[in-house]
This record gives C-alpha cells, structure tokens and sequence, in this order.
C-alpha cells in the first residue's frame, strides 16, 4: 500500500552505515531543514546524531521543542519568533534568518550580529530613532507596485545606474531595480546588512547598488576569494566574475576543468568585461542558465526516492499542468527555474506538514503545489498570485505586504539546508541572492517584461 513504501524505504536507509564519521567540532550545519524520520521528507543519507543535532538543534529529537522566543528584530525592524541556535549559542531571527543575540539593553528586541563573531551586537530598538525607522520601513513595503513603476524603475537614469554601467554590474542592476523593497531588504540581510536605517532606504537604484558595491559586505565583494580578499589592487569583479566565481567554486573542483562541468565556454575577463557592460547578453544568459540548472540538479540530488516521485506524481496531476501552460504561454518555457520552484516549494510544503503533525501528516496536494508555486514567483505585484487561477489555487494566505515574510524566503533556506551549506558562510549567504536574481528573469517574464528588448538598454552609457 502507499504506506508501505517509506517504512520499507526507513528499513533499508537504517541498514546503510552511516558513512563517514563526523570529526569532532564538526561545523554545524543548516538549521532551516527538518529531520524526520520517514520517508518523504529525510535527506538522502541516515545523518549521524551528531550532524542532525548540529543541523537542527533540539529539534532533531522530535519531541523536544526548541528554544525560541518572540522580540523584535534588530534587522528587519518587525516582531518575529527568534530559535536559539546551540552550537554558535547565537539567536536566528525566523523572519528575515539573521544572526541576533539578547539585547543587554531592550529585553523586548533581539540584536543584531553584525560580522561573523558575537562582538558586534547592535540593538536597533535602544536608539532614537526606531519608531521611525519602523515607520519608514512600512511605508517602504507597503507602496503598491504594477508593471508601469517596475518598468520605470528599470529604465530610469540615475548616478547609481551609471555607477552600475560602468562596472560591468548593468544586468543584476536592473533585476534588482525590478524587485520589490521587501526582496531587496531580504538579500542584503543575508549579505550582512540592515538595509533599513540606511539613508538611500526606499530607493530602488540605491537599495540596488549597495547590494551589488557594498565594501566587503556587497555580491561583488563576497565572490573574491584568497589573496586577493587583502590585494588592494586586485580588479573588482564585474557580472561575469561574480558568476564565474560562484559556478567554479561550487561546481568546479579544482581537479576539474571547466569543460568537464559546464557546456558553456567560460568567458575570459575581457570577454566578461564585454558581455558585462550589458544588459541582455545573449551569452550572459545562456550562462545564467546554466548556472541555474546545476543548482537544480544539484538540489535535486539530495532529495531521497520517495521524494522524486511525490514530485513526479504532483507533475501530472491537474494543478501543476495547468500552472506549466499558463506558464508557457507567457514565455517560461519549462525548465530550470520552474523545476527548482517545484522542488523547493515541495520540500518546504513536506517540512511544514511534518512539523505540524509528524508521522500522520498528509501528502502534498496539487492545488497546495500550485498556491505555492505561484507565491514563490510572485514579484508582489497586485495580481500575480491570482493570474494562476484556473490551475487552482488554495487559500492563498499571504503575510501582510509590511513584512519581511511577504518575501516568501523559506523556500531558498531550505534550499541551503539541502543542500548541506553551513548558515552564514559566505556561500550560504551569496547563492541565495543569485539565485533570487535568476528567479527575477522568470518574475519579470509572468509580467511580460523582457529584459532583452531594446527599452532597458538604452541609455546608462557615457
């Protein structure tokens, strides 16, 4: 019978020994996926105790609840719930999943942990200005957004935007531009900032800059590796390098060469420095593409049997057909992007079920496939959850436009969890905003706005 198949499943994955043995000090891993024990929500291996504790604290004894607290939250300025973290003995805030501490000095709000140690504690509520920095965050996230001001915003000049042009970083500018305040405030967060009491707050082009320039805190500056992270002379690294960075250290080992793992040529800095000063480069975003599919693929590696095929399953059910042909007929044609949504709005809906209910929860359904899907590409703009209507969408309950939530981030946690990065290494906090940039080319399709046409590449020169 269907029950059947994650006990047998449960039977053979205890059998297996548990492969190598984690040494002592073993770096803790991602505290966003849940360990269950069966079937259609465990990770590919039987985790060593050890691991699973590191990976989800207290929670990989079910039963035991982890400590948490609800305060306020010194990066994203909101009330949220905060998970202690045992083995950093550092807080996680559950909305915005930045590193907080206690505040010696505002027992109501949890600070925020700049930089990697726990030296840097700002406690945002103890200055003087948090009301109105609340007040401006909510202003910020609360503007309504339609596809003439994302058009606007991607097609106005400003210094920003020629900064942008300049360096070679036109093409993730413009994405980020045509994202809303609630993503961009996300990514910086994860990148180590609040964006918030910043001063260029509220303006897409400024917001969008730093999150690219930011000194040692930016995309740019996190994808410079070794030596020259200290050479001051070292070039900065335009589009194409960041993305060279991250396909070669996450896919190119270094006793491989890049033709072994990727079709596309890799581009030389020359070339890069071409294709970069761009906004649509034909191969820029054959690249992109690529990119993305390893990262799918390599996602769904890590998922077990009884996954794959729940996913197989859901694909031909009703619901998700219809959402791949509304889909295709905007232009997504049914590839990576869509197939990494399936997956991790999969394992998220599996995780969710699990923890409410453990061994009794239900299967993931279609239609609740199909509402999260379409959450997870939405671009929140008024409409773009609804327009998947006839695929049938489920109570769609949506976080209000005020908060960070909105941004519907726990897909792309649970990616890192699976894909086993250890929270806040520099990876873990770079592969998160590449790839809410590839998945702003999907948004930015639904809304039938193409990043090729010659309206976006106009101007910024000189």
């Amino acid at each position: 019978g269907a029950d059947s198949t994650p006990r047998l499943l449960q039977k053979s994955t205890m059998a297996r020994p548990g492969g190598p043995q984690p040494r002592a000090g073993v770096r803790p891993t991602h505290p966003g996926v849940v360990f269950a024990s069966f079937g259609c929500c465990q990770p590919r291996e039987k985790m060593d105790d050890k691991v699973a504790k590191a990976m989800y604290g207290d929670m990989a004894d079910q039963g035991v609840p982890r400590k948490k607290k609800e305060a306020l939250c010194s990066w994203c300025y909101e009330q949220a719930v905060h998970f202690f973290i045992k083995e950093t003995s550092t807080w996680l805030c559950d909305a915005c999943k930045g590193r907080t501490a206690e505040s010696p000095k505002a027992p109501d709000c949890m600070a925020r942990l700049e930089g990697s140690g726990k030296g840097s504690a700002v406690c945002a509520k103890s200055k003087s200005d948090w009301e109105e920095l609340v007040a401006k965050k909510k202003q910020a996230f609360s503007k309504p957004r339609n596809v003439t001001k994302i058009r606007y915003e991607m097609t106005r000049e400003s210094p920003f935007r020629h900064l942008a042009q300049k360096e070679g970083l036109i093409r993730p500018f413009v994405y980020l531009a045509s994202m809303s305040c609630q993503h961009r405030s996300l990514m910086a967060i994860q990148l180590g900032w609040s964006p918030i009491p910043e001063e260029g707050f509220g303006d897409a082009h400024e917001e969008s800059w730093n999150i690219l320039s930011k000194k040692s805190l930016g995309l740019r500056a996190r994808c410079v590796g070794g030596l020259n992270k200290v050479n001051p002379f070292a070039p900065l690294l335009d589009w194409v390098g960041i993305l060279n960075h991250v396909a070669s250290t996450l896919y190119v080992p270094s006793y491989m060469s890049w033709s072994d793992e990727f079709q596309c040529e890799k581009l030389t800095v020359q070339e890069g420095k071409e294709e970069s000063s761009a906004v649509h480069s034909r191969k820029v975003d054959t690249f992109e593409v690529e990119l993305m599919d390893k990262v799918s693929k390599q996602q769904r590696s890590k998922m077990n049997r009884v996954q794959v095929c729940t996913v197989a399953q859901l694909m031909t059910s009703d619901n998700l057909r219809k959402l791949m042909a509304l889909q295709q007929a905007r232009g997504i044609e049914r590839h990576s992007v869509s197939l990494f949504a399936i997956d991790s709005c999969f394992l998220q809906l599996a995780r969710d079920k699990h923890l409410e209910k453990g061994q009794d929860a239900d299967p993931v359904q279609g239609d609740e496939m199909v509402t999260a899907v379409a959450t997870f590409l939405s671009n929140l703009v008024e409409g773009d959850v609804e327009m998947f209507e006839e695929a049938g969408l489920k109570d769609v309950k949506r976080p209000p436009l005020e908060s960070i939530l909105s941004s519907n981030f726990e897909p792309l946690w649970l990616t890192l969890g699976t894909l086993g990065m250890k929270p806040h290494s520099t990876m873990a906090r770079v592969l998160p905003c590449i790839i809410m940039l590839m998945t702003q080319k999907e948004k930015l399709r639904l809304a039938s706005i193409d990043i090729s046409s010659q309206e976006f590449s106009k101007g910024g020169k000189g």
